[in-house]
């Protein structure tokens, strides 16, 4: 039987973008869809059979100490060239090499993209115009060559997965073929939160949740100033680590009593438990995990058009608001607040929606989708 050659390039620690690859490999191999995973390395807890990290043991760690931040990447995709240089089609992530697209390219293989954000030329548009909005200095972001760059492996790609509708918009933006495209969404793993079904407490005064790097990116400033304004009677928790875009003017926020940060945390599962609202305004995504996760647990979200990723249905399962409009979100903010039921209500449909979005059913799609594209992916020779 045939099978897909999957290239991440990168560690493989099961969070952030690796939780992708090894969620959708780990169930196209559970169901009878062979699929091999070549990373650059693994964490030790991470092995399956399908998994071929390029730098294992006293290898892994001397380039990983002496080597250039790039040589991981390098040596996995030489790798990965040599292993499956005459397969087609292949899967390849989206930041890997210009060469690497270019050798299977020179060989005829099919290329299977997968973009984990918008077009980078969408992306740096976003930033610009958030640091003009915000009166900041511009901040630093794509530059030409480097979409560029993407716009060659764009073009040497047969299919793209787009994890989000407005992934998908900016692609089409951006003049990338429509029928290169392929409509997806990220997913979220149950197994993850074993407490997810324990009843959750009964905060007196409502609880606001953030969770994601507080940048400009992600919206955090809308975020601040609308709980500001809004002076609502509650909490707002926001987790994760601060990014040096957006330090200085944070501060002025940050003293308030009713904003908490949690810098860091090794188990997100508690956290989203405390909450009763999830706020999420970024302004530039590919599909936010955060956002699923949080409506796996019943929490409603208030998010932008970004934020709501493929999951998010405006009024029916969370509230979808505008980018830089923050008198909107101080009366988002607000109603939510005061109306316990309609926070009840949303946060029913909320985990609902999130039961179509568990990986498993997230890989079953797009394996339908590779399969009627490539009717020979999977099939017995």
């Amino acid at each position: 039987m045939s099978y897909l050659p999957v290239l991440f390039g990168y560690n493989a620690s099961n969070l952030g973008n690796s939780h992708v690859p090894l969620s959708l490999c780990r169930f196209w191999n559970q169901s009878g869809r062979p699929s091999t995973l070549t990373v650059a390395s693994a964490d030790d807890a991470i092995s399956y059979p399908w998994l071929n990290p390029a730098l294992k043991g006293i290898r892994k760690k001397l380039i990983y100490k002496l080597g250039n931040a790039q040589q991981p990447k390098q040596i996995t995709e030489e790798l990965f060239f040599r292993t499956e240089g005459s397969r087609s089609p292949v899967y390849l992530w989206a930041a890997l090499s210009p060469e690497i697209f270019e050798s299977f390219a020179h060989r005829g293989a099919k290329i299977i993209v997968e973009r984990i954000n918008c077009h980078r030329a969408t992306s740096r548009n976003i930033l610009i115009n958030a640091c003009e909005h915000w009166k900041l200095p511009l901040i630093e972001t794509f530059t030409d060559s480097q979409i560029d760059e993407e716009n060659r492996k764009l073009a040497l790609a047969d299919a793209i997965f787009c994890p989000s509708p407005m992934v998908r918009k900016s692609m089409l933006d951006n003049g990338v073929p429509e029928e290169k495209l392929l409509s997806s969404s990220y997913g979220w793993a149950p197994e993850r939160f074993p407490s997810i079904a324990d009843p959750r407490p009964d905060n007196p005064e409502p609880i606001f949740l953030f969770t994601g790097t507080l940048c400009m990116r992600k919206g955090v400033l809308l975020l601040l100033e609308a709980w500001k304004r809004a002076g609502i009677q509650g909490k707002l928790i926001l987790c994760g680590g601060i990014y040096h875009d957006v330090e200085k003017a944070m501060e002025q926020y940050l003293g308030a009593g009713n904003i908490e940060h949690i810098a860091y945390t090794r188990d997100i599962g508690q956290v989203y438990r405390m909450a009763d609202v999830f706020v999420f305004p970024s302004l530039e995504e590919g599909g936010p995990m955060v956002t699923y996760e949080a409506m796996a647990h019943g929490i409603p979200p208030l998010v932008t058009e970004m934020g709501g990723g493929a999951i998010v249905q405006d009024g029916v399962n969370g509230v979808v608001l505008p980018d830089f409009d923050v008198d909107a979100w101080a009366a988002a903010m607000t109603d939510l607040a005061q109306n316990r039921q309609k926070r009840i209500e949303l946060g029913q449909r909320a985990r609902q929606r999130a039961l179509q979005f568990t990986w498993e059913n997230v890989a079953e799609r797009r394996a339908l989708l590779l399969e009627k594209r490539y009717p020979e992916l999977w099939k017995q020779p």
